[in-house]
Order: C-alpha cells, then structure tokens, then sequence
C-alpha cells in the first residue's frame, strides 16, 4: 500500500483513498502496520470480517461449533478460524458480552469500529434478523475500560518489527 501511495504521488495519479482489511477480535495483525499507516496517511478504513466468519456471533466456543454457515461449511474459514483458541477465545468473548448486557454481534461490530483507524466495518448477513444485532453497534459506543477488557481476550500483534521500543516512550516520538 505504501508503494502504491508513493507511485501515484509521484506519477500524479487519483489518490489511493480507503483500505479494506481483515480485522476482528482474533485476527488483529492488520493493527501492527496497515491501522497505523492509514491513520497516518489519512485513507478510510473499512475492514471486513468483524465476526470473524461467525466465530463471535455468540453461536461458537469451546465445544460448540457451528453446523452450517462461516466457519461451519465454508472450507477458507475453517482454515482461518478452526483452531481450538479461536474457540476459546469465542466463548469468553460470549461470555464477557453476557456480563456487559451486549449482544455478541454488537460487541464485536463495535469493537472493531472503535479502533482509532477504522472508519466503519463492512457487515454480512444472510437476512435481516441476523444482520439486526449488528446495526445497533452504534448505540452504545465501547468504554475504555470494556474495550480493554475484549482486548485483552486474544492475543496483541508482535510490532511490526523486531524492534521492542515500537511500543515504549523510547520510540523517539513518532507515535
């Protein structure tokens, strides 16, 4: 992306101006080095997969996955989300909405459109009574406090190089 951004400043090309990355609660590399460089360079954000293939649509956990639909029948998801953490990881994100009075669907549709980068989540449904819960995402934006607390829930991202200042107040201050 930042080759691409480079080529058309320097050929005076349209401008790149929305990304569209994987992002959700179990699949958070885009946070290492595609987040940061858009809000840096001030393109939209649109990431897909906020239930990660269903996974955090409150239907999965720790011996309970689904029979059809996402990661149920689709063999691309299965590959991405069918390890036994993400199932884990599932059932305390469940479990924690339960706790907060959220539905599943709105936490994590609000969770990724929390992020500082994101401009909005791309949402999929197969009707509209599925696709209900994540339209009130919105309604009660994530405290600080609840979004550390669904973070803390799957693993952060390495930073984007092997140099652990990234994320220290010795990082010269260019964060």
């Amino acid at each position: 992306m930042t080759k691409a951004l480079g080529v058309q400043a320097l050929l005076g090309l349209s401008p790149v101006v929305a990304l569209q990355p994987m992002y959700n609660l179990l699949k958070r590399q885009a946070e290492s080095e595609i987040l940061p460089m858009a809000r840096s360079e001030r393109l939209a954000v649109f990431p897909y997969s906020p239930l990660a293939g269903g996974l955090l649509s409150g239907k999965c956990g720790p011996g309970k996955r689904p029979q059809g639909g996402g990661v149920g029948d689709n063999a691309r998801y299965g590959t991405r989300y069918g390890a036994a953490a993400n199932f884990d990881i599932a059932g305390r994100f469940t479990q924690l909405a339960a706790e907060a009075g959220r539905h599943p669907v709105a936490l994590a549709v609000a969770w990724v459109a929390g992020h500082p980068a994101v401009t909005a989540p791309l949402l999929g449904a197969r009707d509209v009574e599925q696709l209900r819960p994540a339209l009130t995402a919105l309604d009660e934006p994530l405290d600080d406090d609840l979004r550390a607390r669904i973070s803390a829930l799957s693993p952060e991202p390495p930073p984007a190089t092997d140099r652990n200042e990234e994320r220290s107040a010795h990082n010269y201050g260019r964060r």
